[in-house]
């Protein structure tokens, strides 16, 4: 396993390039923002907007940012992106994904992180969401079958937390190029208690292909709560060496499953925290995971 960063992440905290970030970071891997333009431009994220640079939508531009990787020794782990398959217009989601299937394969990056659905219908059940969601990944991995890309979905937001949800989508789609951007904090986000989070990380761990590293701390009358969604965020959110999440064991589960992927670290709490203090929390959170790694 190694650490990685968001590329949001790395400008957010007010490094000046990609590049000098995760130098003084200390660290090579990072995941890589591509918007519906195939693009690196603007981003929005946590209410911050920052400017990622690189366009990717031609063979000349994609040339230059292998060129760039290979001198800069900095290279993307994985690529994220933001559909949502809640859009009517599901091709367009699907084209999305099937465009920035082939700019990985074109830069090299193995792993696609993709969203479920990222907003609920009126009256539409669980299991709605479920089959919809079987469908399209089964159609795009027929479409993309000469790709070895893989797609993770992150169990994010409302659907994508949902137990049930991940139970029948890892059943159904039941394919090599499928899998999990585990995040670790957005269980807990979720509403689960303490312990039932550490359990599903559990539960789960054998489909991880992706990570985001997050956490956050509840009183202790609440941690072992069910909570509704979203309770107390963004305050509750705290850097990664001093949430609830025991990272120590996360990292134990993905050993255990042989996961040798990135450990991607997505820490939402530096919002929280003044522009100068940003810099020191997020080379505290890299060292962090790099001790329990070694360990």
């Amino acid at each position: 396993m190694f650490v990685s960063v968001r590329d949001f992440t790395v400008v957010w905290v007010g490094y000046k390039s990609l590049e000098e970030g995760l130098k003084e970071l200390g660290i090579n891997k990072y995941e890589m923002h591509v918007n519906r333009k195939l693009s690196r431009d603007t981003y929005t994220d946590m209410g911050q907007e920052v400017k990622l640079g690189f366009d990717l939508k031609t063979a000349e531009e994609r040339k230059n940012f292998v060129s760039f990787s290979e001198s800069t020794g900095i290279k993307p782990c994985a690529i994220l992106l933001e559909n949502d398959f809640s859009n009517d217009n599901l091709e367009e989601e699907i084209s999305y994904i099937t465009e920035a299937t082939q700019l990985a394969d074109d830069i090299g990056v193995k792993v696609i992180r993709i969203n479920p659905h990222m907003r609920l219908k009126k009256g539409k059940p669980i299991d709605f969401y479920s089959k919809q969601f079987v469908e399209i990944l089964k159609s795009i991995i027929d479409e993309t079958s000469g790709s070895n890309v893989i797609y993770a979905v992150e169990n994010h937001g409302y659907i994508g937390n949902n137990e049930q949800f991940l139970d029948y989508v890892f059943k159904e789609v039941n394919s090599s190029r499928f899998g999990l951007t585990l995040d670790t904090g957005n269980f807990y986000w979720y509403g689960y208690p303490l312990s039932k989070v550490h359990q599903l990380i559990e539960k789960y761990a054998r489909f991880v292909r992706h990570t985001h590293l997050k956490s956050l701390k509840y009183p202790e009358t609440k941690k072992e709560t069910q909570r509704k969604p979203g309770e107390g965020f963004p305050e509750v959110g705290v850097p990664l060496y001093e949430g609830d999440i025991d990272f120590k064991k996360v990292i134990r589960l993905l050993k255990e499953v042989n996961y040798d992927g990135d450990l991607t670290i997505e820490d939402e709490s530096l919002g929280n925290y003044d522009q100068k203090e940003r810099k020191e929390i997020l080379k505290k959170d890299v060292e962090f995971i790099k001790s329990l790694i070694s360990k």
